[in-house]
């Protein structure tokens, strides 16, 4: 994990939200933030400590998961950056209600939450950036769970596929940054459920798996099956 110290109005990646902000409460912000990177499996803030900062991913993927009764952990999902994590909790509870881990490597910024109120209070549209944030991701959100809800285990195993393909690397062959084990508990399955439905899509000739590397030999396939459900 290594820190950076930066200059907000200077950044490459600025939220819709903080492209609206004035020079004078970019400063203001640059004073209050911090660039951190981080390595694969660190993490970026813990379930259950205070929540003392908005994060900001300004490039990565992270993993959203928390504890469930007898210490079973789940996905809630994944975020692609750039994106705000935890804005709904803002005006919420003080500690964070789940956990955020980097599955590549990634650089967030951590905003003083106090700062970041204060910037909401007075900025209008700043305000409505981040409401519109929040409603879209909570809209994903729910289609997400309802959609998934309807899925066997094939159509499940194939949106997590095409989700990387086309959303994270934009390319037909990749390294799945999921372990067989952490992709049962983002899709609601059984580690067995993964590995037998990843080596049907492999058998069938739909794909070309191994260990993490996968290359999609037959996307139109793949796409059925997703739909199918």
């Amino acid at each position: 994990m290594l820190t950076n110290a930066l200059r907000c109005k200077d950044c490459p990646v600025k939220s819709c939200a903080a492209s609206v902000l004035s020079e004078r409460e970019l400063e203001l912000m640059s004073s209050n933030v911090s660039e951190v990177e981080f390595c694969r499996g660190e993490a970026l803030f813990k379930e259950n400590i205070l929540n003392s900062h908005v994060t900001y991913i300004q490039s990565g993927l992270v993993k959203i998961h928390m504890n469930a009764t007898g210490g079973k952990e789940y996905i809630v999902k994944l975020v692609k950056a750039p994106a705000y994590l935890g804005l709904s909790t803002i005006f919420g509870d003080r500690v964070n209600n789940y956990s955020a881990t980097a599955l590549v490597p990634t650089t967030a910024c951590f905003i003083d939450i106090e700062t970041f109120k204060n910037l909401i209070y007075k900025n209008g549209k700043f305000a409505y950036e981040i409401i519109a944030d929040i409603s879209r991701n909570d809209l994903m959100d729910y289609k997400r769970f309802a959609t998934q809800s309807h899925k066997q285990t094939p159509g499940r195993i194939a949106g997590v596929i095409l989700y990387f393909a086309e959303k994270v690397y934009h390319n037909e062959c990749f390294e799945l940054p999921l372990s067989r084990n952490e992709i049962a508990e983002l899709i609601g399955i059984s580690r067995e459920s993964v590995t037998r439905a990843l080596m049907n899509l492999k058998k069938d000739g739909i794909i070309d798996i191994d260990k993490h590397h996968v290359r999609i030999l037959k996307m139109d396939s793949l796409r059925a099956i997703e739909e199918a459900g």
